[in-house]
């Protein structure tokens, strides 16, 4: 009997059969210097020498940086000159191109990363390769504006066209990433305006993110096609909204990530409390061996909780617990562990699950030893459900 379901861990990804990582270490912290360093470079590349009021050249993409840029003027003269002396000695951008430029953004954040494609033409041109956003993290700062900006212009983030015009906005190799790490910012809520005037003229609605989970989710499915490899931390203060994130992990699962082999659900407690998942397309998911998952479901209930001894676990249930490290089933539903009173109905899970189990045993079969045809039989001696 192999031990495929471990105890709820204490530590991220401990114990998880996941590579260790130290999944949103900021990189600016690893080589403080290599920011300053970079837009250094690139601000002596740029022609004119002088930067655009967004942090680039002057003349690129049609922002005026300086007064005398006028058409005609000596400043545009001596821009012209320096423009041509930059296309006849094109070994001043050979430092910063290739896998060296590429090694160098990785050390960059979003927002300097965005910033330099406005620095010089020949860096856009670069900056539209994967490998200059792959890996893509993002802080709970730059994911707020970063989510911000594309609910503004795409807000249900489910339209062809929509979707189209507002990647067009960004390089396409933002969107080709491999891998995406994420700290999710804290849900916003709108304040209701209390008004004792008369005046029933409608406003505009303020734009507010109340589920960064569900907008992360609509980007993942939409934007985001190539993600391998992810991890979101749940990183928010409200305890109900965390609460949340265990419930509806069924539909992230099924839904938005249903051809992941790996998918791991973990919660920590804490101040804040934490969700993480982390997933990974072509890795297997976890050996189904429902006798030790039986026994680990009833090791998982919380102190005071008696254990229901007509509780029966299906394969479909067996991999909801494997990858939803907080869960367990008492009877007929599951719950989790930190809330119990939190019901997840088991025909639901047995519902959503139906074609993961399908699919993932089609390309993972050594992962799931139970018969072709007893998916759906409890790992009990009373009998089978359907």
């Amino acid at each position: 009997m192999s031990a495929n379901l471990q105890p709820i861990q204490t530590a991220p990804g401990a114990g998880s059969g996941y590579p260790q990582q130290q999944p949103m270490q900021q990189p600016m912290q690893q080589m403080p210097h290599m920011q300053q360093m970079t837009m250094q470079q690139m601000q002596a590349m740029q022609p004119g020498g002088h930067m655009g009021p967004y942090g680039g050249g002057g003349m690129q993409y049609g922002y005026p940086g300086h007064p005398n840029d006028a058409a005609g003027g000596p400043q545009q003269q001596q821009q012209q000159q320096q423009e041509l002396q930059e296309q006849q000695q094109p070994h001043k951008l050979s430092v910063l191109r290739g896998e060296t430029f590429f090694v160098i953004l990785n050390f960059l954040d979003l927002q300097t990363k965005i910033r330099c494609l406005i620095t010089s033409s020949q860096i856009a041109e670069t900056m539209q390769s994967r490998c200059a956003w792959d890996p893509l993290h993002l802080d709970q700062a730059c994911g707020r504006a970063f989510l911000r900006l594309l609910k503004r212009r795409d807000p249900l983030g489910c339209f062809t066209a929509d979707i189209s015009r507002t990647k067009r906005m960004f390089p396409a190799g933002l969107f080709q990433v491999q891998r995406l790490e994420a700290v999710l910012m804290n849900p916003e809520r709108v304040e209701q305006e209390q008004s004792d005037t008369e005046d029933d003229t409608p406003r505009p609605k303020p734009l507010v993110i109340a589920d960064p989970l569900d907008e992360v989710c609509k980007r993942l499915r939409h934007y985001f096609t190539s993600v391998n490899s992810l991890y979101i931390v749940t990183n928010i203060t409200m305890a109900d909204h965390v609460v949340y994130v265990g419930w509806c992990f069924p539909f992230l699962r099924t839904f938005i990530i249903p051809d992941f082999g790996f998918v791991e659900l973990m919660h920590f407690p804490g101040a804040p409390p934490t969700y993480a998942v982390r997933a990974c397309r072509d890795k297997p998911p976890r050996t189904l061996d429902l006798e030790a998952i039986m026994a680990e479901n009833r090791l998982r209930l919380p102190a005071g909780i008696l254990f229901d001894e007509s509780t029966t676990i299906s394969e479909r249930e067996a991999l909801y617990l494997a990858e939803h490290r907080s869960a367990f089933k008492n009877g007929e539903d599951f719950h989790l562990v930190h809330a119990f009173y939190r019901t997840v109905r088991s025909h639901g899970v047995r519902k959503r699950y139906k074609a993961v189990v399908a699919a993932l045993r089609a390309r993972f079969p050594a992962n799931f030893p139970t018969r072709a045809g007893d998916q759906g039989s409890p790992c009990h001696h009373r009998g089978a459900r359907p």
